[in-house]
């Protein structure tokens, strides 16, 4: 009876196909006994559903600190609760933590009162400290590089863990979304917990959780590859499919299900040769940042699964405060940085000091089809503005070593910024600063950020001064969830399911 609506949808739409049109239909819902056809159909209403399917894959790791299968990643989740839920803005929110203090490298964690696991024992400090404790021994969890700038971490009381961090970070609090598990047992205190129904793994409803789900059963299937996923979602056998940043779009939206775009923190970069020539000048750095069109990148490449970003943060975090370039030149903006540059504009096309054409050759993966195009997107965009850009597309073994010589002007990256401000890939020995420069005072002040004596509007100011990338634009994923199912609140690639508790299933329609 789930997919009824679904194959109504299918019969109406092959009418359509075939030209035919019903005439005399009365809206469904028009009368108390139901909607009639001219061919005396009568459309009822289907009471909200109780259950949905999700993917999980048994077969696979699926211990919630070191799972990286994405889907088993993202649904242990429900079973194991985070002390922090970061939204679509980046912004914390409590689950379990009743609150989050950070002094310099003095990070105070403090657990809510009366919190229990699934199997009814309480959830303490102790469980939190093992459950970090975990994670810094296991390099390859997916939560390691979020924890590496904690020193140590002790137990104070049963609610109350200290940590110690290397550096102050006042966005600490964002690196706090990992799951906690009971000390010693593989048990949970999240909204749902493993269970068996008819011989079957499933996911019911934790009566220990401080707040009850609307969604009472979550039934788990394992497709085989990636295509049946597909095709498994396509026919209704599947409630949920999410896309992340790495992966290529499969659907392009429409009847049956429907889309949600989520934010995320793959940064697309033009990375800067600051070695040599008009790149050495940081107001031409800047200029070129300035000049840089993401819309056909954004728009196009990326299938607007991805947001333009000038700076190397999310654009939607809720702290960055308004940009402090972050509109395009006007025309005589842009006359007069020329002019500054001791450059000229003939014909569309930008003259360097001795009348020579602007021009500069992008390195690019070859083996990567999206950054590929994303190089061709960029360099229309700069011929536009009077560049021209020659790509040089190349294998990734060579790709990597001329970036290590320094062998390229441009070079199209993308790396993951993490929760709180990244400066990689313009730092002191980084081992992804390619750059060939150190910027002391953007690290400066990237350090006096976060120790929360500057604002990131300031913190913008003084990038500007120096532009050692392009920031492009922020991948995203997507979700596809069956029509009936209410809009996931409160979500972001961090938490792809979101506050799962007040997801609701809507009222559909079949023939009687």
């Amino acid at each position: 009876m789930k997919r009824i609506a679904l194959i109504f949808l299918i019969f109406a739409l092959a009418i359509s196909a075939a030209g035919c049109k019903l005439e005399g239909d009365i809206e469904p819902g028009s009368s108390p006994l139901g909607a009639y056809g001219d061919r005396g159909d009568k459309v009822e209403t289907v009471p909200p559903r109780k259950e949905i399917a999700m993917v999980f894959y048994e077969a696979m790791d699926f211990h919630p600190l070191t799972a990286t299968n994405s889907e088993n990643h993202e649904l242990l989740k429900l079973v194991y609760s985070p002390l922090v839920r970061l939204n679509g803005s980046l912004k914390p929110e409590y689950v379990l933590a009743e609150k989050v203090e950070i002094k310099g490298v003095d990070v105070t964690v403090t657990l809510k009162k009366g919190l229990k696991f699934s199997d009814g024992s309480a959830v303490t400090a102790a469980d939190l400290d093992q459950s970090i404790r975990t994670v810094r021994e296991n390099p390859t969890s997916p939560y390691y590089s979020r924890l590496t700038n904690i020193r140590k971490h002790s137990v104070k009381d049963d609610r109350t863990l200290a940590i110690t961090l290397y550096e102050a970070d006042i966005d600490f609090i964002n690196c706090l979304d990992l799951p906690i598990v009971k000390k010693g047992k593989d048990v949970g205190c999240g909204p749902y917990k493993f269970a068996t129904e008819g011989g079957k793994r499933v996911l019911k409803i934790n009566k220990h959780y401080f707040e009850t789900p609307m969604i009472e059963t979550i039934h788990l299937k394992a497709p085989k590859a990636e295509k049946e996923r597909q095709e498994m979602f396509a026919v209704g056998l599947l409630d949920i499919y999410f896309d992340s940043a790495e992966t290529e779009q499969k659907f392009a939206g429409g009847k049956g299900f429907s889309t949600q775009i989520y934010p995320g923190d793959n940064l697309l970069y033009l990375g800067i040769n600051c070695r040599d020539g008009l790149l050495q000048s940081a107001k031409f750095r800047a200029f070129l940042n300035q000049v840089t069109a993401r819309e056909k990148l954004v728009q196009g490449v990326l299938l607007g699964q991805a947001e333009a970003a000038i700076y190397p943060y999310q654009p939607n975090w809720y702290k960055a405060e308004q940009s402090v370039n972050g509109s395009a030149l006007s025309d005589s903006e842009k006359a007069d940085a020329i002019k500054e540059l001791g450059l000229t504009m003939e014909e569309n096309t930008l003259l360097d000091e001795e009348g020579e054409p602007l021009s500069f050759c992008l390195l690019a993966c070859e083996e990567n089809e999206l950054h590929t195009s994303a190089a061709q997107a960029v360099a229309e965009g700069l011929k536009i503005a009077g560049i021209a850009i020659e790509i040089e597309a190349v294998p990734r073994v060579k790709y990597q070593a001329r970036l290590a010589a320094g062998e390229f002007d441009l070079y199209l990256g993308e790396m993951k910024t993490g929760r709180t401000l990244n400066t990689a890939l313009y730092a002191a020995e980084s081992n992804v600063n390619f750059s060939g420069t150190v910027f002391e005072s953007l690290q400066q002040a990237a350090a006096d950020y976060k120790s929360g004596s500057l604002l990131l509007s300031e913190y913008c100011k003084v990038f500007d001064q120096y532009t050692p990338i392009i920031p492009l634009a922020y991948r995203g994923g997507t979700l596809y969830a069956s029509a009936d199912i209410g809009e996931f609140k409160s979500t972001g690639s961090w938490a792809v399911y979101g506050d799962i508790t007040k997801l609701i299933i809507k009222e559909t329609e079949k023939i009687a």
